[in-house]
Order: structure tokens, then sequence, then C-alpha cells
């Protein structure tokens, strides 16, 4: 897997990293609640213990959340440094960076061996365009996971080729703004989703990459608006 051209590079864009918190939660419907759940699922999965590959993990915030009631230890790989550093800041802020290896870089940066018992992509592939790459990047996934292991991806989903989609946009802002977001900000994520800053794909078409990635069992466990929770198995 060859790393793939991100649709937003946090490392030439330094204010993103300095919003990407709050317009988190501004812009996703129960953002801290799709970090419990996912916890609950993995916990019920594999148990508190076992090595967690991390798919972005820069800012911390889900490593954060999932080390709460857990021994896991994880191994976060982003390729923007800014947001690295501030995964660094965080976990060494909650005394969480012995059980922590950050690494720069795509998941081609560790060995594609089957060692981890779990893996995570929150927010991440939706930045991965769907021509190749993003397949791609879910094959180098489950290359890393044992066999059966869970992998539990939260990414934006939908078709931008259907009439839907301005609807998804439409009530995706009004969320927003309902969250505390300024209107303008609001108004402006819906001019950037409608020029494809996200490479955006229906609900139906993530499915099929997760299974053409050859991965199973696949089912949801949290949908905020555009924003979609699976889990599936290596």
């Amino acid at each position: 897997m060859t790393t793939p051209s991100p649709l937003v590079d946090y490392d030439r864009n330094p204010e993103l990293v300095d919003v990407f918190e709050q317009g988190a939660r501004w812009f996703i419907p129960g953002y801290d609640l799709s970090h419990a759940l996912a916890s609950v699922l993995l916990h019920d999965a594999i148990g508190a213990t076992g090595q967690i590959l991390v798919i972005g993990a820069g800012g911390g915030l889900e490593i954060a959340a999932l080390a709460q009631g857990s021994e896991w230890r994880f191994s976060g790989v982003d390729i923007s440094a800014q947001m690295l550093d501030k995964a660094r800041r965080r976990l060494d802020g909650l005394n969480l960076s012995a059980r922590v290896e950050l690494v720069l870089g795509s998941i081609d940066a560790l060995p594609a061996i089957a060692s981890f018992d779990a893996a995570t992509a929150f927010l991440v592939l939706h930045f991965i365009a769907d021509d190749g790459a993003r397949l791609a990047a879910l094959k180098a996934i489950r290359a890393r996971l044992r066999p059966g292991a869970p992998f539990v991806m939260i990414t934006g989903c939908s078709d931008m080729r259907s009439a839907d989609f301005e609807r998804d946009l439409r009530l995706g802002a009004a969320a927003a703004i309902r969250n505390g977001a300024p209107p303008a900000m609001a108004e402006q994520w819906m001019a950037m989703q409608r020029e494809g800053v996200l490479g955006l794909v229906s609900v139906a078409r993530e499915t099929e990459l997760l299974a053409e990635a050859g991965f199973g069992d696949a089912r949801h466990f949290y949908r905020g608006l555009m924003v979609v929770g699976w889990i599936a198995t290596a």
C-alpha cells in the first residue's frame, strides 16, 4: 500500500489542528458517546488486555478515551506530525505514554504482520479517496490483525451523487449550530463538503469496501446523522 494523499493536510494548515477537537464535538452528534460505545464493544470482544492498532492517532482523543478502564496498549499511526505532537502532550498529561507507541506515517510504517488484537479508525478513512486508496488502506489494516480480531471504524457517509446529499448537509449544519458552532462556520462546512473536501461515500459503498478488504460480520453500532460507526471482524 502506498501512502495516499490526504484530502486534508493538517501540517500545511496548522489552524485546523487547533480547532479539531472543538470542531468534532460541534459537527459530530454524540462524538464522545461514539468513543464510549467503541470501548464497550472492544472490551466485549477482547477483554481488558491486548494490543490495539489506532489509525489516525493524532490528537490523542481516541486513545485517551479507550485507555480508561482497560490495560490495553496502543500503537498509533498518523501522517500529521503536528497532530501527533498534540497526542503526545495529551497522553503525557494523562500518564498514558508508557502504554502508547506513536509512529509518524501511514500504516505502512508498521510491519505487515498479523499481530494486533484489535484496530480502530475514527474519523480518518473519509480523508482517503475511494479511488483504490481507501480499499488498500482497509486491506493493510486487516493484514495487521489477528484472525477474528475486531475492527472498529467511525467515518462520515453520504452519497454525494444522491438527492439526499443536500438534506444530509442541511441536517448536519443544523446539528452543529445547535451544538454551539457559529452559523458562518456551519455554512463553510457545507461548502467544503460540496467541494469534496472529504471522500464521502454511501453507507452501502462503505459496507462493500469492508467486505472487499476481507472483513466479515460488519454491523453498525452508532450513527450521528452523516457519521456512522461499524464493527467488523478480520
